[in-house]
């Protein structure tokens, strides 16, 4: 028996992740509010990439046929040289066979909206800043800013980087700065055909088609930690870094428009070998901060909201569920955030021999490696929980994945 259906959750942040987890819970028949300490909830416009493990778990919760009405599937990829010389090709049969669609990429703020569709509204409640909490063996108090108190049976900390529910579980920590920046747009041009992850030396750009005649583009650089916009503004600095690249990119840039790019520095959390206390745990980028290097950041925090619901389908106690959700994630949200630092060190090796070297390994690593790389994050499937699951030994429980989170430690 799971937890009660008149148990109560409180989730700070209605972000992707925050709001994936409120229809999770809401769909397992718990009463959910979700603090959102901005005054409108809305996601900054840029495209993200849900992969076939994301693409799973919304399965679950039904929003498969909502998911595709406002994405564009991508079957295929290729990695290039700056010049456009072909590194790896990923148009495999086999991965089409396994997968289908490797992934659907979306606009941020059009999933946000698919999700708070699937959600009841009026649980959402704007403008409630969440200061701390207190917790007792009965229940859990969300302080807010206006000395409001609410309790709940448990609380889910999905409130980001800098999350105020870390930083009061385990010390404040300040994020670690990867080295580089990152600019995301969208273009208005048809993305057809135009998928590539082209490297260069200390750089690389990335393309996918998006919906309405649109394509979703990222860059990343080396740069000094805070630096500003030059002048000229974020589209002519992009276009001055890639300007001398392969087709499509340069015409790509010139057809976004200045206000559709966004510059964000990139950073990421250390690791922690718990997220719960108590009745309170933590979910997505407040859990896991990784870098964007494998596009799983929200993937992650989807794949955290589905297995949340789960864990507290199995026991009627809420830190043996909370306990039990830790175990299933830890091991497997940590091993993707370092697999994708180390890819962006890879990716973005600035020295020119030795970046030229990495381009040549990367041409005679077998297909079969590189599909090896990429199946154990994109086949996962959150394991199904059954009443006891919370006294299972975690390594039994991690078995009952498509594919262990393990792999990457063979």
């Amino acid at each position: 028996m799971g937890v009660s259906t008149s148990a109560r959750a409180i989730i700070i942040g209605g972000g992707i992740g925050g709001v994936t987890a409120g229809i999770a819970l809401q769909q397992a028949g718990i009463d959910v509010i979700v603090l959102e300490r901005a005054e409108e909830l809305q996601e900054v416009g840029s495209g993200l990439p849900l992969w076939t493990n994301a693409l799973r778990a919304l399965q679950k919760l039904g929003l498969a046929e909502a998911i595709e009405t406002i994405g564009i599937p991508v079957t295929a990829g290729k990695i290039s040289n700056w010049h456009g010389g072909i590194l790896a090709d990923l148009r495999s049969e086999d991965l089409l066979e396994r997968l289908g669609t490797i992934s659907t990429v979306v606009h941020r703020a059009e999933l946000l909206a698919t999700l708070l569709n699937a959600f009841d509204k009026g649980k959402v409640q704007l403008g409630a800043t969440c200061v701390g909490f207190r917790q007792d063996s009965e229940r859990v108090y969300a302080r807010l800013a206006d000395g409001q108190e609410i309790s709940a049976d448990l609380l889910i900390g999905a409130d980001g980087l800098h999350s105020t529910i870390r930083a009061q579980l385990f010390g404040a920590h300040k994020p670690r700065y990867a080295g580089y920046t990152c600019w995301r747009g969208v273009a208005d041009i048809d993305g057809t055909g135009l998928e590539t992850w082209a490297w260069g030396k200390g750089y690389q750009f990335g393309i996918t088609p998006m919906t309405n005649d649109r394509a979703y583009w990222f860059a990343q650089r080396y740069t000094p930690e805070g630096m500003q916009d030059k002048a000229c503004g974020r589209k002519c600095e992009v276009l001055e870094l890639f300007n001398d690249w392969h087709d499509p990119i340069p015409g790509v840039i010139r057809a976004t428009k200045e206000e559709h790019i966004l510059r964000n520095d990139v950073y990421e959390q250390k690791h922690l070998r718990h997220w719960s206390r108590g009745r309170v745990t933590l979910l997505g980028d407040a859990a896991h901060a990784m870098t964007p290097n494998l596009g799983q950041g929200a993937c992650q925090a989807i794949e955290d909201a589905v297995a949340l619901a789960a864990c507290l389908k199995t026991t009627s106690d809420v830190v043996s569920a909370l306990k039990l959700y830790e175990t299933l994630r830890i091991r497997r949200t940590n091993n993707i955030a370092q697999l994708a630092s180390l890819i962006g060190r890879v990716v973005q090796l600035g020295n020119p021999l030795v970046s030229g070297a990495r381009d040549e390994i990367v041409k005679r690593i077998p297909e079969n490696v590189l599909l090896k790389i990429l199946m154990w994050i994109l086949e996962y499937e959150t394991p199904d929980l059954q009443p006891g699951d919370a006294q299972t030994p975690g390594r039994e429980l991690q078995k009952r994945s498509i594919v262990q989170s393990e792999t990457l430690e063979a």
